[in-house]
């Protein structure tokens, strides 16, 4: 994908303003970051906050920390990238881990299914807590945006990816980001299971590269690894919202960035017909960012 030149002053000018943050370290035993923007977005403009493997009820104080960052943005769209809650998804868990944390923001939060919801039965944790159906579409600004059940059968011939079909057929909006929880492509730990969901993604990623979708973004993997686009689609990783993080292997190739020990959220910058991303960790810095908007591949 080529960068656009000629990128319009108004998009430059809030760039830059969102680049300037306030890191406030909090005065207490937890010492978890603050970061505060210094103004809003131009008009025209959608912010997204999104991460996975968030609230691990043994270590609540890594998801109250990126609950912070999350915090920071009230005006933010919230998408959680599956494995919301650990070790079981369930009932309980939801209402001692996830809502004290990241349930701040349930109401400004489309969350999307990961595996350890599966471990309990029809994932009646999720579905009860967010109250949504297994996948879903809808509108941010100039952007199309549609959340996937991974766990579910996604083969070609499916009902998920029948109603993925005819959900971008449909669409006018000249960008398009989907998000489910295992990725396509990735250097971390699942990244070389055969067996892994992830593996069986091949015929989902045809449809949204038919319909020219922009971006995609995964978890499952705990790690933030950002990939050159394939097929016209960037996909990043961000497993990084509380869970236990793990190592990269062997970098694939096309992949062009990666944070691994770091908790952390992937901000997104929607503009009408580009975008702009930053992985912001848990200590206030900002560990990878676009040098420039990037133009939508529709």
């Amino acid at each position: 994908m080529k960068r656009r030149a000629g990128v319009p002053p108004a998009v430059k000018a809030a760039s830059r303003r969102l680049s300037l943050v306030v890191v406030v370290l909090l005065a207490s035993c937890t010492r978890e970051p603050i970061i505060t923007p210094l103004a809003n977005i131009a008009p025209g403009d959608a912010l997204v906050v999104a991460a996975g493997d968030i609230a691990d009820c043994d270590n609540l104080h890594r998801a109250r920390a990126t609950a912070a960052i999350v915090a920071a943005f009230p005006k933010a769209t919230v998408l959680t990238l599956g494995d919301n809650v650990y070790p079981n998804g369930s009932v309980e868990e939801f209402a001692r881990c996830y809502a004290p944390t990241w349930g701040a923001f349930k109401a400004r939060t489309r969350p999307s299914p990961g595996n350890h919801e599966g471990r309990t039965a029809k994932s009646a944790g999720y579905f009860g807590y967010f109250g949504v159906p297994p996948y879903y579409s809808f509108d941010l600004g100039a952007w199309h945006l549609v959340s996937i059940d991974s766990e579910e059968d996604i083969r070609a011939t499916s009902p998920q990816l029948e109603w993925l079909k005819k959900d971008l057929d449909a669409t006018t909006k000249p960008c398009i980001l989907a998000y489910w929880h295992h990725p396509r492509w990735s250097s971390g730990t699942h990244g070389t299971q055969v067996r892994d969901p992830g593996r069986r993604t091949g015929a989902l990623w045809s449809v949204l590269a038919a319909h020219r979708a922009t971006l995609v973004l995964n978890g499952h993997d705990h790690d933030y690894e950002r990939f050159a686009p394939r097929d016209g689609i960037r996909e990043i990783i961000a497993g990084t919202g509380g869970g236990a993080l793990r190592p990269f292997g062997t970098p694939l190739e096309g992949s062009e960035a990666r944070v691994a020990r770091q908790f952390g959220v992937v901000v997104l910058t929607l503009h009408p017909r580009s975008y702009e991303w930053r992985f912001v960790g848990t200590d206030g810095r900002i560990y990878d960012s676009s040098d420039r908007p990037e133009p939508c591949a529709r």
